[in-house]
């Protein structure tokens, strides 16, 4: 071979070596920045200045699931159980103004992540909630997403929820419990309405048996966590026509439910009730802030629901409780109660 056709055949075979070498600048950034949070909370670690992380389409009002009127007859199934089959949690996505304090956000974030593990909520009747909160020295930093929503509650209406956290003021100056119990109360109503689409419509509207289970739930979560009995200190303003007239509890607007004191009272001796039945205690309680709602109780339906959960009727509890003094102590349950304990069937 000649000298001169080596030197061709070279330069040919470099020239294809380096045509083949590209720079390889992939951008693995943009992939690992889109990692979502496996827990379905996405965390606020620092406060948001009042800019929501998240957008909000649906048109604020003043529904909600704690009390006032939502008449959304849209997806209402009466009389028949959920198919809770979703293995997708809600995304909890969280909107925290900078007035809150930073350890009641980072209590938030613990209260939310353990709740999560707990009992997480399944995205059966709808896929996320926005959340918004806020310290009430604070003028509605998010009027611009929820209007004049206040107080704490799941509000929104049928093209929507979201949870509202306006956190008064003074619970922080005075370091009241219900700066923390609330974030469990209204984690349960995100609980219950992925397990209901009843409730989740708002068709299922009975107050005892909607914030009844709430406050009982937070009120473990309490105790369990911060070793305070909530139950006892601050649910202890019962009406004694929770046992005179309870079915006046039915309504939102019923009077004398300080902080759903009698609704809790009514929910606690339901729990005795049934353990005269043989139920253990979390047997009991598991019962009602679970299984009965998972049965997806309606306004056309709730009592047929009850007695088909609780072995007897409505007007049969109602009647029992004729028979118990209205005194949160009365009814108290055990303080070794633990959430894993009731949720584990």
């Amino acid at each position: 071979m000649k000298i001169k056709d080596f030197n061709l055949i070279l330069f040919i075979i470099l020239f294809l070596f380096l045509s083949n070498c590209s720079s390889g600048d992939d951008d693995t950034s943009t992939a690992i920045s889109n990692v979502s949070n496996s827990s379905g909370i996405n965390s606020a670690n620092s406060p948001t200045g009042g800019n929501s992380q998240t957008e909000n389409n649906s048109q604020p009002d003043n529904n909600s699931q704690d009390g006032s009127d939502n008449d959304n007859s849209s997806g209402v199934n009466n009389g028949s159980a959920n198919n809770n089959n979703s293995d997708i949690k809600v995304i909890f996505n969280s909107n925290l103004d900078s007035s809150l304090p930073t350890e009641w956000i980072t209590q938030y974030n613990v209260i939310l992540d353990t709740l999560d593990k707990r009992i997480p909520v399944y995205a059966n009747n709808y896929e996320s909630l926005d959340i918004y909160a806020w310290n009430s020295n604070t003028n509605k930093p998010f009027s611009g997403k929820i209007g004049d929503a206040s107080g704490a509650c799941i509000c929104g209406n049928d093209q929507g929820r979201y949870m509202v956290l306006e956190i008064p003021n003074d619970e922080f100056t005075y370091g009241s419990m219900h700066r923390y119990s609330v974030i469990a109360h209204e984690f349960f109503h995100a609980y219950q309405m992925g397990i209901s689409p009843n409730f989740y419509s708002g068709d299922f509207r009975i107050k005892w048996l909607n914030e009844g289970p709430a406050a009982v739930f937070e009120s473990i979560y309490v105790q369990e966590h911060y070793d305070y009995n909530y139950f006892k200190f601050e649910q202890d303003r019962v009406d004694p026509e929770a046992t005179s007239s309870p079915s006046i509890f039915e309504s939102y607007d019923s009077i004398g439910d300080s902080n759903y004191s009698s609704s809790v009272f009514m929910v606690l001796a339901l729990v005795k009730e049934l353990v005269k039945l043989e139920k253990t205690e979390e047997e009991a309680i598991r019962m009602i802030i679970k299984d009965y709602q998972e049965l997806n109780p309606g306004s056309a339906n709730w009592k047929e629901v009850f007695e088909q959960t609780f072995s007897f009727s409505v007007d049969s509890f109602y009647q029992s409780l004729a028979s118990y003094e209205s005194n949160i102590n009365n009814v108290l349950p055990s303080e070794s109660l633990k959430l894993q304990n009731i949720f584990s069937n």
